[in-house]
């Protein structure tokens, strides 16, 4: 019996065009192992970049995972945006807000993307003072890094 390129039956071979449409896995990862920052004023600061994925094909489904161990900025009141992006397209956006000195506890933006373009693309993660006057650090170490993960989930 033949198997169309979604429907695989037992004993059937994978063809080239099957294998082609699996997920390839993670692209790129981008790690800092030490806090980012402090920000200056309102200037958006990029946290993290990933090198570029270039995709031979349309028709994919990436997934962008940004990951932080938390925040530390010294003036309580104060809303910091944290962004995945490409370019200046924001794909991602989360608002936070510290609470003083001890920051709070770190977080995870997910974005998927349903079927970028065949072409090189380069993310980031950015954070940027949304409200108030102080600054903040993004914190990463060793043990907990902050990451911006590109994953391929297959074809779409």
């Amino acid at each position: 019996m033949a198997s169309s390129p979604k429907d695989f039956a037992a004993g059937a071979v994978l063809t080239a065009a099957q294998m082609d449409s699996l997920p390839q896995g993670v692209f790129a990862v981008a790690t800092a192992t030490a806090d980012v920052g402090p920000t200056s004023g309102t200037t958006e600061l990029d946290v993290v970049t990933a090198s570029a994925v270039v995709l031979l094909a349309a028709n994919r489904r990436l997934k962008l995972t940004f990951a932080w161990r938390g925040l530390s900025g010294a003036t309580s009141g104060d809303v910091y945006t944290l962004r995945i992006k490409e370019g200046a397209t924001v794909l991602m956006e989360s608002t936070q807000a510290p609470s003083g000195a001890l920051g709070q506890l770190g977080g995870t933006m997910v974005r998927h993307l349903p079927s970028p373009t065949a072409a090189s693309h380069t993310y980031k993660a950015t954070i940027q003072r949304a409200a108030g006057t102080g600054t903040v650090s993004v914190q990463g170490n060793a043990n907990y890094p902050i990451q911006l993960i590109v994953e391929d989930g297959g074809e779409a």
